[in-house]
């Protein structure tokens, strides 16, 4: 599948050049990249809580079908993570948006046997309300049958409420819960992730803050470190 994925984008690629000519086109194929001062992956920093560089790029197709690959620096599993994921997504003129969403995580550099690389899928719901404000509400989950290092079932169950601020600036609300079956393979009990951000738009970047902390103690994260702990995390990012 992994294989698949690649030529799938590949394919993408090559269809760059015919996709950007052509005028109304159903399809759209765009690109990001940040600098941020840490990578945290549902509450736990990735990247020992140094500063990461992250990108990756997106197709789209206006039936709602989508692919796209994101990689950033780690500090483990050889120090680098590429995702593949696809899927659908659609909206109703009433606001409400839904997306169902598979996601392959591979760590090339981690070596045979150890067990990093894992598969989620899973679906999501969101609506955005009418107002000065726009408040939008989301909640959705992820199912992994072996998470990362061989540690079993997975589930992720979030929620985020976001709001758009005068003067391009966001703001928004997490609250996410993650359980592993092998909480030994991983390295911690399973635990609740929680943040709050707010981001500014300033012509093609956009400029945010983010605090973020776990209910995991120092001692439980992954044999006594901070990894775990609250964390303000600064990053710029923008779209081409």
């Amino acid at each position: 599948m992994k294989k698949l994925f690649s030529l799938i984008l590949s394919a993408v690629v090559l269809m760059v050049p015919a996709i950007v000519s052509a005028q109304d086109s159903p399809y759209s194929f765009t690109g990001n990249v940040t600098l941020a001062s840490d990578y945290l992956f549902r509450g736990q920093s990735q990247t020992d809580n140094n500063p990461t560089i992250q990108g990756g790029f997106d197709f789209a197709h206006e039936s709602g079908l989508f692919l796209g690959t994101w990689a950033s620096n780690i500090n483990f599993g050889g120090g680098l993570e590429i995702d593949y994921y696809g899927g659908l997504a659609g909206e109703t003129d009433g606001g409400l948006a839904w997306k169902l969403l598979g996601t392959y995580y591979e760590y090339p550099s981690s070596g045979d046997g150890v067990g990093v690389d894992y598969w989620e899928v899973g679906p999501s719901l969101s609506y955005t309300f009418g107002g000065d404000l726009a408040p939008k509400l989301g909640a959705g989950f992820m199912y992994a049958d072996d998470f990362s290092f061989n540690s079993g079932a997975g589930w992720w169950v979030y929620s985020d409420l976001g709001f758009t601020l005068p003067s391009d600036f966001s703001l928004g609300f997490h609250i996410g819960q993650q359980s592993v079956k092998d909480e030994a393979a991983w390295g911690t009990p399973d635990w609740l992730e929680y943040n709050v951000s707010l981001s500014k738009v300033l012509g093609p970047y956009t400029f945010a803050i983010k605090a973020s902390d776990t209910d995991l103690k120092e001692k439980d994260c992954f044999s006594g470190t901070n990894l775990c702990d609250t964390a303000v995390v600064f990053s710029v990012s923008g779209s081409f």
